[in-house]
């Protein structure tokens, strides 16, 4: 069920002296080991109520005040399925942490950040406010996911922003979640210290895959993207150390206005500077946030793109890198760059313009992000 909603709002009673509760569900029925579930009941399904549970949702409210931590008469309570992770809030507040049916669920380790990209999601209030998630609260989260979890991404802000409890959330992943993939999103710099590098390393999951944003091929540029001066010799010296321990890495390209036409020097200087990763991914922007505020600066039209970004394809291809285009609609690229391009778009935030209807590869296509998608630039081409 693509769609659903992160937040659900009703009644919500919570005495945990954390002021939250969270569990995997258990819908309309019961089991044994209850300690790590949340009891969730249609009214149907009422009377099945049954004590020593974290938590619990009803869909209607319970006749017989009950002394539990509970939330009824919630929004949305039929999105709601078994084996979702579930976060109950003391302001009437239910987040979904965990979606069992989605290929793409996160661990949202921070919103702060170390950088100051010009072209971020997330927009210089939301880094600058400090909402860092308890460190029980994200192990919990972890504890609670089933254990057939195929892919689990692990996401910020910049994770590496919470030092040494990220060692301890690497590690948790790796005992609870053996089988895992695990991708962690971080710009690279903080394994530019050798001791914190090598204690990361020390604890990671035995599938995980780091994935670090290379701007430019040099300091000037790069630097002038993340608004932190020093950041791209940082990078650099944080993938070199981490590739020096067998960390899987996958570069990514973030094409805008600043760099998009000297992504060819960008993938020869991977190919001569960093010659043990072996994925480049090339990525269109996501127009909200710092990239919204400032899209001026940093939006570039798709069909601008087009010829730079074959050549770098091109180029990384025939050095033995496995490349992959995100974001990008099919419309707007090269026919022979068909096969890398991937729907990597999140569900809930793929959209489609209008004329893409009567296109015959819309099947095949991974749309625009929701927030980009009426930036008056962008151009579809239905292929006929």
């Amino acid at each position: 069920m693509n769609n659903r909603p992160f937040i659900l709002r009703g009644i919500v009673k919570v005495t945990n002296p954390m002021g939250c509760v969270i569990g995997r569900v258990i819908k309309n029925d019961n089991i044994e080991d209850k300690q790590m579930y949340i009891q969730v009941l249609d009214k149907e399904n009422m009377q099945n109520f049954q004590e020593g549970y974290c938590g619990y949702i009803f869909e209607v409210e319970p006749r017989e005040e009950i002394n539990a931590n509970y939330a009824c008469n919630i929004n949305y309570f039929e999105t709601i399925q078994n084996n979702d992770v579930l976060q109950i809030i003391d302001d009437n507040c239910v987040k979904v942490l965990y979606r069992d049916d989605s290929d793409d669920n996160a661990l949202i380790l921070t919103n702060q950040c170390n950088s100051n990209c010009i072209m971020c999601p997330d927009s210089d209030v939301v880094r600058n406010t400090n909402v860092n998630p308890n460190i029980d609260v994200l192990i919990r989260q972890i504890k609670c996911i089933p254990i057939d979890v195929p892919h689990i991404t692990i996401t910020g802000g910049e994770p590496g922003m919470l030092k040494y409890d990220l060692i301890k959330i690497l590690e948790e992943c790796r005992n609870t979640l053996p089988e895992t993939e695990f991708l962690l999103l971080t710009n690279g710099r903080v394994f530019s210290n050798k001791l914190y590098c090598e204690k990361i390393v020390e604890v990671l999951p035995s599938k995980i895959r780091f994935a670090i944003p290379i701007y430019s091929y040099n300091e000037e540029q790069h630097d002038e993207i993340t608004r932190s001066q020093g950041s791209f010799n940082q990078t650099l010296l944080g993938i070199n150390r981490l590739l020096k321990n067998n960390v899987d890495i996958e570069l990514r390209i973030v094409v805008l206005k600043k760099n998009y036409n000297k992504l060819e020097d960008i993938a020869k200087f991977i190919v001569k500077n960093l010659k043990n990763v072996k994925m480049v991914n090339i990525m269109a922007l996501e127009v909200m946030g710092n990239a919204y505020k400032n899209r001026e600066d940093v939006w570039i039209d798709f069909e601008k793109v087009q010829k730079s970004l074959y050549s770098a394809c091109i180029y990384l291809i025939k050095n033995g890198i496995l490349v992959n285009l995100y974001n990008f609609p099919l419309c707007n690229i090269n026919e022979k760059l068909y096969s890398i391009s991937h729907k990597s778009i999140s569900d809930y935030k793929v959209r489609f313009k209008e004329e893409c209807e009567g296109c015959l590869l819309k099947n095949m296509c991974g749309g625009f992000f929701n927030s980009t998608i009426n930036v008056k630039s962008i151009k579809v081409n239905p292929i006929k």
